[in-house]
């Protein structure tokens, strides 16, 4: 059987041999909105001089960039508009094979690029998405128990709220009333729902 070419060739021709990821960074100056041009660079490893780079976002083919032929990387540089908006960005670059067949790295690390939102946006939508809209979020974010959620909207104003809590606050069981209310000390969990009053 002499027309069979050795496991090695075939491996190459199948393109199994994998080529170095290259790196791939974010670089100054950093977006500050979506309107700002974003810079990323793109570096092949040593030996890879001249390479052709592409740079993909969310899977799509954004730029096509080749090294300058004594050079491992590029810049891509993304101006505002529909092509600087952020993401997460890849790179890749091809060498030339045998028989001139272009192979490709495999891809870069994945580069998330994001923008600061605006204060008052994060307000709006702190508002829209909360039940607890009536508190004012003045500096911090206030997270909640679950079952001081369950409580609260289940409260009316003609209720005890001490009667709601301890109905409540342990495993929910069967409503029943304090026998008396001022004897009683406060469960530490009404303390704390009647502070965020």
């Amino acid at each position: 059987a002499g027309g069979e070419m050795p496991w090695t060739v075939l491996l190459f021709a199948a393109g199994s041999l994998a080529i170095p990821a290259p790196a791939i960074f974010l670089v100054p100056p950093y977006p500050k909105s979506q309107e700002d041009p974003i810079h990323i660079s793109c570096t092949a490893p040593k030996d890879f001089l001249g390479v052709n780079f592409t740079l993909y976002r969310e899977g799509q083919i954004v730029q096509l960039l080749q090294a300058p032929a004594n050079q491992l990387g590029v810049t891509f540089n993304l101006s505002s508009g529909g092509t600087a908006s952020g993401g997460k960005f890849w790179c890749q670059y091809s060498v030339v094979g045998e028989h001139s067949q272009p192979q490709l790295s495999d891809l870069s690390q994945p580069l998330h690029v994001s923008f600061p939102v605006k204060i008052k946006n994060l307000q709006r939508k702190r508002e829209q998405e909360s039940c607890w809209a009536q508190i004012n979020f003045t500096t911090s974010d206030m997270s909640f128990d679950n079952s001081l959620f369950a409580i609260s909207t289940k409260m009316t104003s003609e209720e005890d709220p001490a009667a709601t809590l301890d109905a409540c606050a342990g495993n929910c069981g069967p409503r029943k009333r304090p026998t008396s209310t001022s004897s009683s000390p406060e469960p530490p969990e009404f303390s704390t729902f009647r502070a965020c009053q």
